[in-house]
């Protein structure tokens, strides 16, 4: 699982506005795509250069510029100046470790939002998805080059929908709709895991189930720490004043905040659905324990008169009654087979067992 903060000490000192990724594999290629349209007017650029990007512009036409990787200080200090685009949010763009939230400089709109995803390998990530949007321009900053708009994409390449006909603001919402809609996919997974731990703590705890409960208390406070924020950002969107944001988006956002919530209200059932199961699994450990106990109590109990007659005419003394007895032998034994079945007979009528 990713870590929950990200490494800052290579920022301590720096002035604001310095542009430090806190990732260090500077190898990397950012990789450009540019979208330019309108209604009637549609032009892409998968693997675009910086030039292209910055002369988009000029163009009167709805332009979208999407960076996968935000490891190099040139080209987000280019698109930066080219955009004017304040250096406290450049800062922002590339210290990955930002929480979700929106802010408004001068004629643009700038939101962090979180993106969650399981790899391969069941473990959950966390990637930091930067969005700022004027009146005819969105640009997107991914740390990777992750798939996760391509249905938006597939919409715009189609025509003759909203989006097409809409502005930056409506842009931004649908991506930040496809953001909330990732985490009900992550929720979806979360749901099927709890379901399998539940079965296994209320019939068979095994060594390990505490383990995985453990990890997926874990997983979900992470989840709750990334998606609980993005509430906040879409009521202020919703509600903002800002020539940016048309009416007829607000309604839209609206929907996706309402989303937003129900996902929040599911994190918090799994937290409580996790706790019980804590709960639940320490009193089966205990119950276990206790009949452990129980059957090692009720077998020393009867072997405590058994262990006296025994330890009784086991001692070395000449002059004893019984001693010569010849039947004394087979009713010592006997009466200890009697004195056992009674106490199970006993222990029974009490329902100890």
């Amino acid at each position: 699982m990713s870590k929950f903060i990200k490494k800052r000490s290579q920022k301590t000192g720096l002035p604001p506005g310095s542009l430090v990724p806190l990732e260090t594999n500077l190898s990397e290629r950012v990789k450009l795509s540019m979208m330019e349209y309108s209604e009637d007017f549609f032009f892409e650029k998968e693997d675009a250069n910086i030039s292209e990007c910055l002369n988009s512009l000029e163009n009167p036409a709805m332009t979208w510029i999407q960076a996968s990787g935000v490891n190099d200080p040139a080209l987000i200090s280019a698109i930066g100046t080219h955009f004017k685009i304040h250096g406290l949010v450049l800062e922002d763009i590339m210290s990955t470790g930002q929480r979700s939230k929106l802010d408004e400089y001068n004629n643009q709109i700038f939101i962090v939002s979180r993106m969650l995803f399981f790899d391969a390998q069941k473990e959950l990530h966390d990637e930091q998805i930067s969005l700022i949007f004027g009146p005819n321009y969105l640009i997107s900053f991914l740390e990777t080059d992750d798939p996760i708009f391509k249905s938006i994409r597939e919409r715009i390449r189609q025509g003759n929908n909203r989006i097409r006909k809409s502005g930056g603001d409506y842009l931004a919402y649908a991506l930040l709709d496809t953001v909330v809609d990732h985490y009900f996919n992550v929720l979806e997974v979360f749901d099927n895991e709890l379901v399998s731990i539940e079965d296994q703590v209320t019939s068979q705890p095994k060594p390990n189930t505490l383990q995985k409960i453990q990890t997926i208390r874990t997983q979900v406070i992470h989840l709750r720490k990334a998606v609980w924020p993005m509430r906040e950002v879409l009521n202020r969107f919703q509600y903002m004043e800002s020539p940016l944001v048309q009416a007829t988006t607000k309604l839209y956002l609206r929907d996706v905040y309402d989303h937003t919530v129900q996902t929040i209200d599911i994190i918090e059932g799994f937290r409580d659905i996790i706790s019980g199961m804590l709960d639940l699994y320490m009193s089966n450990i205990n119950m276990r324990l206790n009949e452990i106990v129980k059957v090692l109590t009720i077998v020393s109990t009867i072997f405590v008169p058994l262990t006296f007659l025994s330890s009784l005419y086991g001692m070395n003394f000449d002059y004893m009654p019984e001693l010569q007895t010849e039947w004394g032998y087979p009713i010592t034994i006997i009466v200890m087979l009697a004195i056992a079945c009674g106490m199970l007979y006993f222990f029974r009528r009490r329902k100890w067992i």
